[in-house]
This record gives structure tokens, sequence and C-alpha cells, in this order.
């Protein structure tokens, strides 16, 4: 059931200077028990608008019963960035793909990991992106990241050594990264109301009595009231393993002591509460702790979060990421040989029936565009009446206008008139067959038939319109291996 708020604007009051003296800024008073709402409503839909709407999509997605894997990847796949994210993340060694060949598309990593692990790795990586905006609390925000994570994979891995199972568990990890949103956001995007709060903590004021002063309520509380905008606060409970994740983190945290927090009186005192969660001994509850810290701090830098990471302790041994430190992403993908033969192996294992095939063809066209370096690739499919050809999957830049632009009325005639009973390269918009070309206002492009059983089924489509650059024959070699590959195994597929 939706919950709804009501809102009320606090007006401000400000201060009149006197005659000896130049107006003052006033320092913001606290918005009261109705003013964080609104300052909780202005950041969801002036500053995380695309965080929340992505955020409440992956839910849906993975909590409905008839959720594909396909649906999940295609959510990730619209933002190439958290695509890069969720990708290095997916390789880290903790993740338990060590020993098999890395993956290096999003379905693939879906079919690997899991609905529950992908999830996971989603908000983690949304959260990273949305919280790299400029601001002057970086030290904050990343202090704060740092210990979302670190609690986020220690709760999780408390809910597996209870016995609750590995759904529950990546719960619990959601949960207790969540629970840390209200303090990013604000550090991120509080403004005034921030600088005030970061200087009463500097004056060595309680954490609860500054944000009370400065809030009217909890960073905590205003966490829960971001994400009941968006519908999910429902994620947020009072787990005992996020709360000891969250207290074990913030015992850690840098400034608690000179060894990285494993020897602060207040971390011995949060090892010995899990361990007798844990039923177990303090020596090997801080053994395991140190393990997960190890995961946390290498999930942080595959995610390309390396400040954050420092707030994050660890012994030395065992902390290098997998992943290089990221440089900045190109812009445009280059073609890579090896790439591509790993994601044709992929495409041969994301489905193992016909009615995995989303699956296998979101591969196929992630494929194309990540390895081959083709900017835009389409796959265009007949409805059942063959009366409408659309295009249905989209990847790259320009993608929403792209797809807007492929559609067409369909026939037997037309059909016959396009004569596409191969992959071409189509360079002239005036031949019959590059009505594609004409829609979508490309220099060049490559197109394909999708045939099944003997039966046109749709159109591949791929370019290098948005980058601008040429298409070349290698390109085509590969477009045209791609395409084969991807019907030779829908041939291959069960119906059942």
């Amino acid at each position: 059931m939706d919950r709804k708020t009501s809102i009320k604007r606090i007006p401000s009051t400000p201060i009149a200077p006197t005659p000896m003296n130049p107006p003052a800024s006033p320092a913001p008073s606290a918005p009261g028990a109705d003013g964080f709402r609104e300052l909780a409503r202005q950041i969801v839909e002036r500053d995380l608008p695309a965080f929340g709407l992505t955020l409440r999509e992956l839910f849906q997605a993975t909590e409905s019963a008839s959720t594909s894997g396909q649906q999940v990847a295609a959510i990730v796949l619209r933002d190439p960035a958290l695509t890069s994210r969720v990708l290095r993340a997916a390789n880290a060694a903790h993740l338990g793909l060590t020993g098999r060949a890395r993956v290096v598309t999003v379905s693939r990593a879906v079919v690997v990991l899991g609905l529950n692990p992908i999830r996971s790795l989603c908000v983690s990586a949304l959260t990273v992106e949305a919280m790299a905006s400029g601001t002057r609390q970086t030290q904050r925000v990343q202090q704060t990241l740092g210990r979302a994570l670190h609690a986020a994979v220690q709760a999780r891995d408390m809910g597996l050594r209870r016995g609750l199972g590995d759904p529950a568990a990546e719960q619990l990890f959601v949960e207790a990264l969540l629970s840390s949103i209200g303090e990013l956001a604000f550090w991120c995007f509080g403004g005034a109301h921030a600088e005030r709060l970061d200087d009463l903590l500097r004056a060595g004021e309680p954490a609860d009595a500054a944000e009370a002063a400065v809030l009217g309520t909890s960073l905590r509380a205003f966490g829960r009231e971001l994400l009941r905008a968006w519908n999910l606060d429902g994620l947020l409970g009072d787990s005992r393993e996020v709360v000891l994740a969250r207290r074990l983190s913030h015992a850690a945290g840098p400034g608690n002591s000179p060894g990285g927090g494993w020897a602060a009186p207040a971390m011995r005192d949060a090892v010995h509460a899990v361990a007798q969660l844990l039923g177990q001994g303090d020596a090997d509850t801080l053994a395991r702790l140190r393990d997960n810290a190890r995961e946390a701090l290498e999930l942080s830098r595959a995610l390309g979060a390396h400040d954050a990471a420092t707030s994050i302790p660890a012994s030395s041994a065992g902390t290098e990421s997998c992943m290089p430190p990221g440089t900045p992403a190109q812009d445009y993908a280059e073609p890579d040989l090896q790439q591509q033969l790993r994601v044709l192996t992929e495409m041969g294992q994301v489905a193992r029936s016909r009615k995995e095939l989303p699956l296998l063809l979101e591969t196929c066209l992630e494929g194309l565009h990540r390895t081959v370096g083709l900017d835009r690739c389409a796959l265009c499919l007949l409805n059942p009446a063959r009366s409408r050809l659309a295009a249905r999957m989209v990847i790259g830049p320009d993608s929403d206008n792209l797809r807007q632009c492929l559609q067409w009325d369909w026939s037997a005639d037309a059909e016959s008139r396009t004569g596409l009973d191969a992959p071409r390269w189509c360079i002239s918009p005036d031949e019959p067959a590059d009505f594609m070309l004409r829609a979508s206002a490309a220099r060049q492009a490559f197109v394909a038939p999708f045939v099944v059983d003997g039966q046109l089924r749709g159109l591949f489509y791929a370019d290098r319109a948005p980058s601008a650059r040429e298409l070349d024959a290698a390109q085509f070699e590969s477009f045209q291996s791609f395409v084969s590959l991807a019907q030779v195994i829908v041939r291959s597929l069960p119906r059942a």
C-alpha cells in the first residue's frame, strides 16, 4: 500500500543586520518535524530522480514471480556507467568466479550469479554512481559509503552463517546498504544543512544530538523518508544482523584506532556481540570479520569507489583489487577480438530453452555493442500478425530515439521488396533493402535477417552514428558471426 506524507513548508526567518555590522548569512534552522520531509522531497525530485526510478524498477523486476534475467539485464544496460561497474564487481574474486572464465556481458552475469546477488551488485553500483556528484562534503560521503559497503558485506555473511539462505542473506545486504542512504544523500545534497551538521560534529557534538539539532530527526529516519518517497521503505527493517553490521562498520571506521579500527575498544565490543549472535568464540569471529572486510574492500574497488575503500579496515595481505584502479571509460567501445570470443562462448551458455531466448538475444546485442565496437545495436521483431516490424531490444547511446525510429507497417509484399535474405552492409538509402538506414538517419549500418524455423522473425541492426566513426570490414565480419551464432543456437534450443 502506498503511504503518502503531508509536506509542510516552513518559512525561513531572516536575521536583521545591526547598524554597526554588515548582514551575516544566517545559519539554517532545523527543518522541524515536517520540514525534514520537505528536504527529502527536494532531494528525491531534484537530485536523485533517476536513482529512485532505477532502484524501484530493479526491485519490481527481481521481486516479480514472472521476472526474467533479460528484464534485469535490460535495466542495467540502459546505463553504460552502471553496466561497467556491475561487470567489474561481478568479476571480483569474492563472488566465487575465480577459476571460471570471466563474464563479459550483463546477461551472463545474471545467469551465473542469480537474481538476488545481481540485485545486490546493482544496488551497490547505483549507490556509488549516484553519490559521485560533486559536493563540499566529499570526505563525509566517502566515509559513509565505505561504512555502508562494509556493513552490507558483514550483514550478508552473518545471515549466511546463521543459515538464513542466500535470498534472505542478500536481503540483509541490501537493507544494510540502504540503511545509510539518508546519510549519503544528506552529505551529498544537504547544502547549508550539511555544512551546519559538519560544523557541529567537528566541534565534538554527539551525532544524535547534532542530527536532531539540524534536521529535527536522525539521518536514519531521513533515509527512511527518502525510501518512502520511492515506495521502498519496506526494505528497511531492524534486523539484528544489520544493527550489528552497522555498529561494526562504525567502530572500524577511520580515526577510531591506529590499527585501522580492529584494536579499538568499541570494535572489541562489537566483535563480542557478533560472536554471541553466531554462538562462537571472539577469536574465530574476528578472523572471519577481517576476511569480510577484505571482501568489502575488494567490492568497493571493483565498483570504482576507491576513496570509500579507505574507510574499510583490512590487513594489507590480499587487499589488492582484482581490477586495476579504474581509468575513465572511453565514450565508445573499440573492437576487442579476445572479448568477442568470450561473448560468443557466453551466448551458448545463457539459454537452455526457447523460453530464455530474450536473454540470448540481449547477450548478442551486448556483445556487438561492447566488443565489436558498434555504437547502437537493435533487434526489430515482427508482431504475431506479421503486420508490424518494430525495435524491441536496443542497446547503446540514443537508444530511445532509435527505438522510436525503427518501426514500420509490414506485409508479405514489403518483405518481398526488401529482398533481405543475408546480412548487408548498407551504405545507400536509395536501395530497397536499406529502409532501416533511411529510418535511422545513419550514413552506414549493418542489417541482417533474424530467421527462426525457416521463417523471418525480425531484423538485426547496428551502426556507429553517435560517434560518427566509419564501419569497417572486420566489424562486418564480426557482426555476421554474432548473428549467425545466435540463429544456430536458437535452432538448437528445445521448445520447453
